[in-house]
């Protein structure tokens, strides 16, 4: 079976910074590494021969890394930001190019909601991004990986600082002939980093889990079945934080909160929040998420002819308990989805065609109380349906191997609904509707590209129209804010090339984009009810280059490189009372990872010293003043990842000792109620892996 690997590199590159483990005893030739192959539209392409993005992570890749989650993964990669979302550590925060929220999809299963979960990562096929077409901001795709047809597997044990340990397993089986069975597991734990002065508590625990099934039928020849279920659960903090001690302002060793709650009082005072619904009175402190996500893809091929039919069923829960220094945010979430597809591909060597037809629905409800100062602010609950039919086509031309033209658009017929129930028993006003209850439009997507190879590099130009309905705010603490957000439209173009040259010694990825976005959904919505989250009418436009780089220079030497420069500025005017300039769109970052390879004669085995630094120049976190930050504008910062490994290649075991922000510098990642949100501390762990 072919594996689906689109791209991404940069991220783990430089997360740990990582490298292929391939025995340098037999490497024919030492290179920047394999070209994986695609499948779906792109069956049987490399990854480097495609205009879809400019990098990948592959399964070497991510061993030699050990991101735990596809926030680590994806820390370097240019043009695309991701952090935990501010206030909650159990969701993403995500831009690509100042575009917030693109779709993250685990086994082609997107995510249902506006706030994805942050799920941990396991021992996956893929870790991929793509930029925007059908996605508006682009896309997160996350494979795992389908069972091998003979007996194989992998474990891995890691424990460091802060009490932190991870479990990951995963054991193919090949049931009978044609018939395979994989299963993965993950669980992860740590005790927090966050002191609480008031309490003596130590915040920000998280706790990540999972497990997964993949089940792989060959019916008859030319006939597969795929089916796959898998459960994610995520329970983290990312909560406001001082880089010194309220009680004691000359200790500045740490991360500090001040805040009067406790997990101890939650669990034993039901009436914690306030006079608020049972339900809600009852949710402890901390932040959960569950996500269970069931898939089936059948397909079918004869000749130049293939037929899919896929299916899934998504749902997500979770639940709120935050004390923001007197801002309280008190929820339960419920969201689940469904989609339904049916494609068909035909393949006439110089020419591909393809037409679709697909059909989701995503349904979101949130029960809230939010508080200020002790006062309960609202019990109430939100809800929102949306519905989308589509209809697509795409198509493929090739001459003489070299040229390559495709296009593909997409007729979305989009519906979304809001249901309010003030659930409060005395309000004035209570919180109501300013507006029609339902959302409809029309939206057409499309995107072309051209690529021409030149010898040793694939030039390429690529042009998107996106569009896209966000709905309403769920966090609208007035009815004002409960306006239905506009719709979001615009333009990405990009031109680049993709080259590896010197015999596979120096792999070059570069392209430089402009972008216009009307009315772009913030990176805060359903984040921060104190965020200004409607952008009106107002249009950002984005310009700048995207670079990735790495080479081998020498057979035990290995260097990688990324650069993301962008200028993300609103045109005209900002949104009102919003940001003078774009959220989370830093003008530069900028990450250099090197590995040496040093074999260790006699004893068949590799000791590989690793070091990386990443670079982000200022960023805007919120629409104000807060501390740490001038007006809302956190200062640039860096931060150096390390790591000394020692790979047994021939009995499939790696050692490694890892160091995250190794010199312990303090950044401000972002803002939530008007308080910042600080970078975890130095970190350390030491990591065992084996293959089978």
């Amino acid at each position: 079976m072919v594996r689906r690997v689109h791209c991404l590199l940069a991220a783990s590159l430089l997360a740990s910074p990582a490298a292929a483990e391939t025995p340098l005893a037999i490497q024919n030739v030492w290179s920047v590494g394999a070209q994986p192959r695609l499948s779906g539209w792109q069956a049987d392409r490399a990854a480097q021969d495609v205009t879809a993005s400019l990098w990948w992570l592959d399964p070497d890749l991510r061993d030699a890394a050990g991101p735990a989650t596809p926030a680590d993964g994806m820390r370097a990669a240019p043009g695309w930001l991701v952090l935990a979302a501010p206030g909650n550590g159990t969701l993403g925060l995500i831009t690509h190019h100042g575009r917030a929220r693109p779709q993250i999809a685990i086994n082609g299963i997107a995510l249902p909601g506006q706030a994805p979960l942050v799920p941990a990562l396991g021992d996956v096929d893929l870790l991929a991004l793509e930029g925007p077409g059908d996605a508006a901001a682009g896309r997160v795709q996350i494979d795992l990986r389908r069972p091998d047809k003979v007996l194989a597997g992998a474990g891995e044990f890691a424990a460091g600082a802060f009490g932190s340990r991870r479990l990951l397993g995963r054991l193919d089986v090949p049931v009978a002939k044609g018939v395979s069975l994989g299963l993965a597991g993950q669980w992860q734990h740590d005790l927090g980093w966050l002191n609480n002065v008031s309490t003596g508590e130590r915040l920000n625990r998280g706790q990540r889990a999972g497990g997964s099934a993949l089940l792989d039928l060959d019916l008859v020849p030319g006939l597969r079945w795929g089916l796959s279920a898998s459960y994610h659960h995520s329970r983290a903090g990312n909560l406001p934080a001082s880089a010194c001690d309220p009680a004691a302002p000359t200790r500045c060793d740490g991360r500090f909160i001040a805040s009067p709650a406790t997990r101890r009082l939650a669990d034993g005072a039901p009436g914690l929040w306030g006079t608020v619904s049972a339900d809600l009175a009852r949710i402890p402190l901390g932040q959960h998420a569950d996500l269970q996500l069931y898939g089936s893809q059948l397909a079918w091929e004869q000749g130049r002819f293939s037929l899919a039919l896929a299916n899934s069923l998504s749902r997500q829960t979770g639940r709120l308990g935050l004390d923001l220094a007197g801002n309280a945010q008190v929820a339960r979430l419920n969201l689940a989805g469904q989609q339904h597809r049916l494609e068909l591909a035909l393949d006439f060597n110089v020419l591909r065609l393809g037409v679709e037809a697909g059909i989701g629905t995503e349904r979101e409800t949130r029960l809230a109380a939010d508080g200020f100062a002790g006062q309960v602010l609202a019990d109430r609950r939100i809800s929102q349906k949306q519905t989308g039919r589509h209809v697509a086509a795409r198509a493929q031309w090739q001459a003489s191997g070299r040229l390559e033209l495709a296009a593909g658009v997409r007729l979305t017929d989009a519906d979304v609904t809001l249901d309010l129930v003030d659930r409060r028993t005395a309000c004035a006003p209570c919180l109501t509707r300013p507006g029609p209850a339902r959302q409809q439009a029309q939206l057409l997507t499309a995107d072309a590209s051209a690529g021409l190879a030149l010898g040793e590099a694939l030039v390429f130009v690529r042009s998107a129209h996106t569009a896209r309905l966000a709905g309403w705010n769920l966090l609208a603490r007035t009815s004002a804010d409960l306006a239905a957000l506009p719709q979001e439209r615009g333009w990405h173009h990009e031109a680049g090339v993709k080259a590896d040259l010197f015999g596979q010694h120096l792999r070059l990825n570069a392209a430089a984009f402009v972008a216009a976005t009307r009315a772009p959904i913030s990176p805060l919505l359903g984040i921060d009810p104190t965020a200004a989250v409607n952008p009106g009418n107002a249009l950002m436009r984005n310009r700048g280059l995207d670079i990735w780089a790495t080479a081998r220079p020498l057979a035990v030497l290995e260097l990688a490189g990324s650069l993301a420069l962008q200028r993300a500025r609103w045109q005209d005017a900002p949104p009102v009372a919003g940001p003078a300039r774009p959220l989370f769109a830093p003008d530069a970052s900028a990450s250099l990872s090197a590995a040496w390879h040093q074999p260790l004669v006699g004893a068949g085995a590799t000791l590989v010293p690793r070091l990386g630094a990443r670079w982000r120049s200022v960023m805007a976190v919120a629409a104000g003043g807060v501390a740490g930050t001038s007006a809302g504008i956190a200062p640039a910062g860096w931060q150096v990842t390390a790591a000394v490994q020692l790979a047994i290649p021939d009995g499939g075991w790696l050692v490694s000792l890892e160091c995250e922000n190794c010199l312990d510098q303090t950044m401000v990642d972002g803002a939530v109620a008007g308080a910042a949100v600080l970078n975890a501390p130095r970190w350390w762990q030491l990591r065992f892996l084996r293959r089978f």
